[in-house]
């Protein structure tokens, strides 16, 4: 497992999934990103 590089690994994982699983993880960052943004605002 050691020699596989992490990237390489999360791109295939990230590649694996469904849409509907992308869509789900990139409106989850968001929310976290906005959230992070006002606390700072």
């Amino acid at each position: 497992m050691d020699d596989i590089p992490t990237k390489k690994l999360i791109k295939a994982f990230i590649a694996d999934m469904d849409p509907f699983t992308k869509k789900l993880i990139k409106v989850f960052i968001a929310i976290v990103f906005l959230m992070l943004i006002y606390k700072y605002i």
